[in-house]
């Protein structure tokens, strides 16, 4: 099956509610419910969790397809960026990852973590493997936004 193309908004409010230790089929449930007061506990920066409540019920085809982790974000700023790393791997800026200002360097992630993000991360980014198995289960990768910028002077 194809994986569904999802806004980035609800990509992270989706793996805010994982994180949180809620598994699918309760995520289902409050999406139905569409109680937003415990949806807001989920929180964290998210301004308004009736979007999400809205599109599933819009669109809980490509919901279900989501949660079953079958989803690539469409579109990802490099805050964005950080901010999936944080959300879904609980990774942290200075600690697994360097930014540099142009791209995210030095960026330590399991084997396991690089095959779920090379799933979901949008197309406008570039994962390249700088160094493979630092210990055990750690590659070591650059991510970089797939076509450059030129400015013109």
């Amino acid at each position: 099956m194809e994986k569904v193309k999802l806004a980035l908004n609800y990509a992270l409010m989706l793996e805010m509610m994982k994180a949180k230790g809620f598994n699918n089929a309760t995520i289902v449930a409050l999406l139905n419910k569409g109680d937003e007061e415990i949806l807001e506990s989920n929180g964290e920066g998210i301004p308004t969790w009736k979007t999400l409540v809205d599109y599933y019920h819009l669109n809980k085809e490509k919901c279900h397809q989501a949660l079953r982790g079958e989803y690539e974000i469409s579109f990802l700023t490099k805050g964005a960026l950080k901010s999936l790393l944080s959300i879904k791997f609980g990774m942290e800026e200075g600690k697994d990852f360097v930014d540099t200002g142009e791209f995210l360097d030095q960026v330590k992630i399991t084997s396991e973590n690089l095959e779920a993000l090379r799933e979901v991360m949008a197309k406008n980014w570039t994962i390249i493997l700088q160094e493979e198995n630092i210990d055990q289960d750690t590659q070591m990768i650059k991510i970089e936004l797939t076509h450059k910028p030129v400015f013109n002077r």
